[in-house]
């Protein structure tokens, strides 16, 4: 118990820079969330979440702010991006090394916003869908040498086929988040940033993008 107040206390002052870009009660929740999902040993729902902290009577208010809640995507991700500069800084050589790809993550219902339908690959078992309904993300992350590298998510952007996008919302390829989310994280790079993507992202519109400190 001791050690999880102490992982607790640090995670604290590791999350302090994030209150201003919260307003103080939507940062009260974003640290009980990011606390909890770090140390609940099961699946990261709310309820198990808030067991793991011994909080489980503040579900509603958790609940809440995960459904209603409403912050600046943008500039959590750049405070994110600090703060894995500040305390574990990606470095190959000369250059900070960044992945990105793409993600699915399942969602069953056909009411949820944003979901594009997928030919499942396991589909051969009768007892899985042929097809299944998924976010699509565009998902970067920093990416720190060592044995093995280690992978640290920091931006995403939700993608959704042109055809079900839902009305008033501007369709934009996936090179062209993937093109936003190298630039984002290149203004915070204090060193020339070096894009690791596969050949989905291997086009010009991205491999050959020079804004600010430089990409490589």
């Amino acid at each position: 118990m001791d050690d999880a107040k102490k992982l607790g206390r640090w995670l604290q002052s590791l999350l302090v820079g994030f209150g201003a870009v919260f307003t103080r009660p939507g940062w009260v929740r974003f640290v009980q969330w990011v606390i909890g999902t770090v140390l609940c040993w099961e699946k990261h729902t709310i309820t198990q979440i808030l067991t793991s902290m011994g909080m489980a009577s503040r579900w509603r208010v958790l609940e809440h702010f995960a459904e209603y809640g409403a912050w600046n995507r943008a500039a959590v991700e750049r405070q994110t991006i600090r703060l894995i500069e500040q305390e574990k800084p990606a470095r190959c050589g000369r250059y900070h090394p960044v992945a990105v790809d793409d993600t699915k993550l399942l969602r069953t219902s056909e009411d949820v916003w944003g979901t594009c339908t997928f030919h499942e690959s396991s589909a051969r078992s009768p007892n899985r869908a042929e097809t299944v309904r998924a976010h699509n993300w565009v998902v970067m992350g920093d990416m720190i040498p060592g044995e093995p590298w280690t992978y640290l998510p920091h931006s995403a952007r939700l993608y959704c086929r042109q055809k079900q996008l839902p009305a008033g919302e501007t369709f934009r390829r996936k090179t062209e988040l993937a093109v936003e989310l190298l630039r984002q994280v290149d203004a915070e790079s204090g060193a020339t940033i070096l894009g690791v993507f596969d050949g989905a992202y291997a086009k010009a519109s991205v491999a050959s993008i020079r804004p600010g400190s430089g990409l490589a």
